[in-house]
């Protein structure tokens, strides 16, 4: 079967087609004279892109030795060489059905949780090459691929590869050559190791989660890294972001961390960023953006916000929880009041919306048991409506603790001696349940 080109390479041209040999859909890279013409499409690769043939087929034969090399390593973040066709030379691979990682955000609206996984398996995988002592040398978004068809948001169907080794060198040796721009600049000079590799996944990163194209993500540098700020997710814009990148770019490559260091300084920054991610999820699930929520921890009505619905742009903290050690970061919800900037985090609104509280007050005391709250020296039993005798509106009751009002509210921990009431946050911080009390007042 003729199969179609899906793509040219620094050696020659790649075409898909099933294979009735291994059974499935295979890629096949290839060197011949279709590739002459299509050698004007790779003026950004720094490697001379050569017409005589014989030449070309010594690149692909380095190519094929270094996927062996992977393959004998069980690197199974690369991707897979399954056989060798010899008129011309050819390296016969596995398909990656996603294709490559540049078409992806040429062509799909990837949410920034997947973005995220990505790099982390990208990293990853340069841990693991660096490691066996592979310097790749042409990291760039076209050279990584996923296995599956892209799916948004479907963040376990995501499995990256790396492929592309024309130009890859063992530790002891250095590499010449690369892409204009995701080259490290010691390259042309000197040659380059591993810490090319980290210059050129520098750029891999800004380009994954800017989405912005190949050419300009090429221009940037230390310099004028800000000049893509406006791109970068709201979330990434922290010093704790350019602190991960910004090493990766130094021209001093001696300055440059190892993959190691890089993919667990990456991992301690984003996997806590991955939990609010889900959190906002739980949010949405339940709440709308705008929805007025009464809680009796404060007197207005919150209103499920986003960062430009907040007059505050930055990290911004729970006044119930006081997450001030961890912040959350500017793109996840929170439950705010306009009138005087008080915020209330997922889990805190969980604990105060009336429409859950009501609920959790009678499944955590029967209606009629006596509990017992250190500030006051009577039993209170859990009431409704019906049992208060207030003056006024039944339902208009205050905390005596924390003083807020608590109308929204159908059942209080309620004082039948003297009308003292105290709402369930109080409750949890300050009571216990006793079948028998010493007090004889009650």
């Amino acid at each position: 079967m003729k199969g179609k080109t899906i793509g040219i390479g620094g050696g020659g041209k790649v075409r898909a087609y099933y294979s009735e040999k291994f059974g499935r859909y295979v890629v096949e890279k290839t060197v011949g004279q279709n590739y002459v013409k299509f050698k004007d499409i790779n003026k950004t690769r720094l490697t001379t892109l050569l017409s005589n043939n014989a030449k070309n087929e010594d690149l692909l034969k380095k190519e094929s030795i270094f996927m062996i090399l992977t393959n004998i390593g069980k690197l199974d973040c690369c991707v897979e060489v399954l056989d060798f066709g010899t008129n011309p030379f050819s390296i016969i691979m596995e398909y990656c059905e996603g294709g490559d990682l540049r078409n992806i955000l040429d062509n799909y609206d990837v949410p920034i949780a997947d973005k995220v996984v990505m790099i982390g398996q990208i990293l990853e995988a340069l841990v693991k090459i660096h490691q066996f002592g592979i310097i790749h040398g042409d990291l760039k978004c076209q050279n990584i691929f996923l296995t599956k068809k892209y799916k948004p948001g479907h963040i376990n169907d995501i499995r990256i590869k790396i492929g592309d080794f024309g130009l890859s060198e063992l530790g002891g040796d250095l590499v010449f050559g690369g892409t204009i721009g995701f080259m490290a600049p010691e390259v042309p000079l000197i040659g380059g190791s591993f810490e090319a590799d980290i210059y050129s996944i520098g750029k891999v990163m800004l380009e994954i989660m800017t989405g912005l194209p190949p050419s300009i993500i090429a221009a940037i540098n230390n310099g004028n890294l800000n000049s893509i700020k406006y791109k970068l997710p709201k979330f990434l814009n922290s010093t704790e972001f350019y602190e991960l990148i910004v090493p990766c770019l130094y021209n001093d490559f001696t300055k440059r961390p190892i993959a190691e260091d890089l993919l667990q300084n990456y991992n301690i920054l984003f996997s806590i960023w991955l939990i609010y991610e889900k959190l906002n999820s739980l949010i949405l699930m339940k709440y709308k953006i705008g929805d007025k929520i009464p809680v009796d921890s404060h007197e207005h009505s919150l209103i499920l916000s986003n960062s430009q619905m907040r007059t505050y742009q930055d990290k911004w903290y729970c006044n119930i929880c006081n997450n001030s050690d961890k912040p959350f970061p500017n793109n996840y919800y929170s439950f705010h009041c306009p009138t005087c900037e008080y915020d209330l985090c997922g889990k805190c609104i969980e604990e105060h919306d009336y429409r859950i509280v009501n609920d959790k007050m009678s499944k955590r005391v029967k209606k009629g048991q006596k509990v017992y709250v250190a500030q006051h020296k009577h039993h209170l039993t859990l009431c409704g409506y019906e049992e208060r005798k207030y003056p006024m509106n039944d339902s208009c009751w205050l905390c005596d603790i924390c003083k807020v009002n608590a109308s929204h509210y159908v059942n209080s921990f309620h004082c039948k001696k003297c009308e003292y009431d105290v709402c369930l946050n109080c409750y949890g911080k300050y009571s216990e349940i006793r079948d028998n009390c010493s007090c004889n007042i009650f």
